[in-house]
């Protein structure tokens, strides 16, 4: 069967747009955002669920945001590796993880600016080498954020970002970053 010009034409033009949609969706795709929390454990800490809503707070309404505690950063690793189209926020004790979670972000070849560093906890330790060691691989500095003491990452780096004043001190980060990420 022979077609005609105009049956090359129309055929033609429904791939295109087909092609067209394909690329659009792709695209437009939101980037999820992965949350490694922080301690949960003692008076006054928020859990899991609470540090998420922190986060949303600051996002569009229709952002995903999957949350894990502190200790499940095995978790983290595996929603990570199943789906790499993710922002990564490592908060407070979860910031011992950076390295690690630089480095599988590197293997899924994802760009470390998709990865931000919440006030970790810096006293000279295991969570200081591993920021140290994240922002060697790429993380940028600037998206290392740090509090006003040393238990919220003063020092730990130089160049960070300062958190914005705001209110509950520490918890309130999360917020803020969620407005950067919307951006």
């Amino acid at each position: 069967m022979k077609l005609n010009t105009r049956h090359k034409i129309l055929i033609g033009l429904a791939v295109f747009s087909v092609l067209g949609f394909v690329v659009l969706k792709t695209r437009n795709k939101a980037r999820r955002v992965l949350l490694l929390g922080g301690l949960d454990t003692r008076p006054g800490d928020k859990n899991i669920s609470s540090q998420v809503d922190l986060i949303k707070k600051g996002m569009s309404k229709n952002t995903q945001v999957m949350g894990f505690r502190y200790t499940d950063a095995e978790g983290l690793y595996a929603e990570l590796n199943r789906n790499s189209n993710a922002t990564v926020v490592l908060f407070s004790a979860g910031g011992s993880k950076a390295e690690a979670v630089a480095r599988l972000m590197l293997e899924n070849n994802e760009a470390l600016r998709h990865l931000y560093i919440l006030e970790p906890y810096h006293v000279g330790g295991t969570t200081t080498k591993s920021v140290r060691k994240a922002v060697e691989l790429g993380v940028p500095p600037e998206n290392v954020w740090v509090g006003g003491y040393a238990k919220a990452g003063l020092g730990v780096i130089a160049n960070a970002t300062r958190t914005p004043n705001c209110s509950p001190s520490h918890w309130c980060a999360l917020t803020e970053v969620g407005k950067i990420i919307s951006k």
